[in-house]
């Protein structure tokens, strides 16, 4: 065993010794940059963006062209003539449609403001997404050291009793102990090396925890530096009263901002399903025109003639035949497309007016369900409001119990290291049996474990109080 975990020990130390260390710093910055729900938000806000510079569009007029063309056999209607015609006809349309809103009681000004504060209050989202990244990789960066603190507690555990077996087993072979002290000691051995085992896995599944939120990949080496606990700067609790923290915290958190801009952007909407129950005011024009394969114009010929008419000379009873100019159809031209086109050429142009007299009460059902939705976020708002206050009220009171945890685990581990002088002493003289002596080190590893852990729950608890006042993490 005490060479598996030497073995053990080395490849760890060389595993270490080819990586690249990461701080905090490094890590919350690949994590800002990488992390899925980032990039969600950061998605989610470009949606939002977008609809907003298209509502925006909105203020100009809506304009569509138009082309189609059709085949025609047997009797139809001819599409130039409207003549019912026994002919194949190909033929088609072009055409051109504007229309724009005038005014419809500042709805179209409302949506736009409203899109554009959602807007905003998707972009401050990723802030706050970024915010919670950071303290979740803080918190996961924490538990590492931690991790790694009882992994070498334990490691120093297990020496002390691998000695202590090798003391005995010399007192042994020398007679002055009985083989049952032996091995009551080497089953401790045994137990700590398994503690310590657990203590290395422990380390390798918080790194786990961290990669996951870093959005790092798993196969790759990976290895964190870090301060020791103790030299990690933290705000005296006594500065960290728990309203001053709550009033800088609303007016820093980006959660309270966002939820500010969606009432703000709720509100806008229901100015802007009111306006949809009064008239509307709409300019439309088009441009049309059509053409046929069909279409033929007459070809003719002038020149003067006698007509069937007479001119009568009353006083020499004389006729006189009338001449006049005749025009003949000698043949027929084919009009040409653009000839077509020109001729049928049609324009447009009107002013609407839409009343909403009835409509099932949409309309009205729309602009309630919108006041509704106002006091939905107002409730949500009060809701993150008291639920953060009453967070930080707990964080504070979290933090308060845990440095008095901690300052207890203190003594408790300075009292335990006594005792355990003073059991090593009188187990050297044969004053105390081995398993009593067992249990005194048991006793100081487990209060030192949790020494370890009260001073860790204490600076993150702290962290958590200089989080909210908005200080961001600093290790």
């Amino acid at each position: 065993m005490k060479k598996f975990l030497t073995l053990l020990a080395l490849t760890a130390s060389l595993h270490s010794f080819s990586q690249e260390k990461w701080d905090l710093r490094k890590c919350v910055d690949y994590a800002l940059q990488n992390n899925i729900s980032v990039k969600q938000a950061d998605v989610q806000a470009r949606l939002s963006k977008l609809l907003a510079d298209q509502s925006k569009m909105t203020r100009l007029p809506n304009a569509n062209a138009s082309i189609s063309t059709n085949y025609q056999h047997g009797l139809n209607i001819n599409p130039v003539t409207n003549v019912f015609e026994n002919v194949d006809i190909s033929g088609g349309n072009l055409g051109f449609q504007a229309n724009y809103t005038i005014f419809n009681w500042f709805a179209r000004k409302n949506n736009i403001e409203a899109n554009t504060l959602s807007a905003k209050a998707d972009e401050i989202n990723i802030d706050k997404t970024k915010n919670d990244l950071a303290l979740s990789v803080a918190n996961a960066f924490l538990q590492i050291m931690l991790r790694r603190e009882q992994a070498n507690l334990s490691q120093v555990q297990l020496k002390q009793s691998q000695d202590q077996l090798s003391n005995t087993r010399r007192l042994v072979e020398a007679g002055s102990q009985p083989e049952l002290n032996a091995i009551q000691i080497e089953a401790q051995v045994e137990r700590d090396s398994a503690t310590y085992i657990q203590a290395l896995a422990a380390v390798e599944q918080g790194v786990i925890n961290l990669k996951a939120f870093m959005n790092f990949d798993f196969a790759s080496k990976f290895d964190i530096v870090y301060p020791a606990v103790g030299s990690i700067p933290v705000d005296n609790i006594l500065d960290l009263q728990p309203e001053t923290v709550y009033n800088l915290a609303v007016a820093n958190q980006p959660q309270q901002k966002v939820t500010a801009l969606k009432i703000e952007s709720s509100q806008k909407l229901v100015n802007a399903a009111r306006g949809g129950m009064y008239p509307t005011l709409s300019a439309s024009g088009s441009l049309n025109t059509r053409f046929a394969n069909n279409i033929y114009d007459y070809r003719t010929v002038s020149a003067i003639g006698p007509t069937n008419a007479y001119a009568l000379d009353n006083a020499n009873q004389t006729q006189f035949p009338v001449y006049a100019y005749q025009t003949n159809i000698i043949g027929l031209d084919k009009v040409n497309l653009g000839n077509q086109l020109n001729r049928y050429f049609g324009q447009s142009v009107g002013l609407n007016l839409n009343f909403p007299l009835f409509n099932a009460h949409q309309a009205r059902v729309q602009w309630e369900r919108a006041k509704i939705n106002v006091r939905q976020s107002q409730l949500q708002d009060d809701q993150e409001r008291q639920t953060l206050r009453s967070n930080i009220y707990n964080s504070y009171q979290d933090a308060y119990g845990s440095l008095q945890k901690y300052n207890s685990s203190i003594k408790t581990v300075a009292v335990s290291d006594k005792a355990l002088e003073f059991a090593q002493k009188r187990y050297d003289v044969g004053l105390l049996g081995t398993l009593d002596l067992i249990t005194t080190r048991n006793n100081v590893f487990t209060a030192k474990i949790q020494e370890l852990i009260n001073h860790y729950d204490y600076v993150f608890k702290l962290k958590v109080l200089e989080f909210y006042k908005g200080q961001g993490i600093r290790l």
